[in-house]
């Protein structure tokens, strides 16, 4: 290895079902690091939205992207998902709900414990 051959790593796709949506996750370095690139949620093959890792290394910092390209926001906060999990749940259960529940639900997702 030379500085500037790095070694190769995996990217690889890997989907699968949540709530009725496909879940498209690009992994880098599967077999060692798994490091989210990003993620998108479709169902019946239109984009609801798609999610990724600020901080790759950390794996934190998630952000939500809207299929019109906006980062979601509710009451002009950004919504930022602790995981990949939390971003998967708000895309394929929340963002998929009546257009007029979503800034509810959004709301009550994301209001602190009382």
């Amino acid at each position: 290895m030379t500085a500037h051959n790095p070694p190769e790593a995996d990217v690889v796709a890997r989907s699968f079902t949540e709530n009725g949506c496909t879940v498209t996750s690009i992994i880098y370095d599967p077999a060692d690091a798994q490091q989210i690139i990003y993620g998108t949620v479709t169902r019946d093959g239109v984009l609801i939205g798609s999610y990724y890792c600020a901080d790759r290394i950390r794996q934190r910092d998630w952000r939500i992207v809207t299929a019109n390209g906006h980062d979601l926001t509710v009451d002009g906060n950004p919504v930022r998902p602790l995981d990949e999990g939390s971003a998967v749940i708000v895309l394929t259960t929340i963002l998929t709900a009546p257009k007029h529940e979503i800034d509810q639900l959004l709301r009550d997702a994301t209001r602190p414990p009382r």
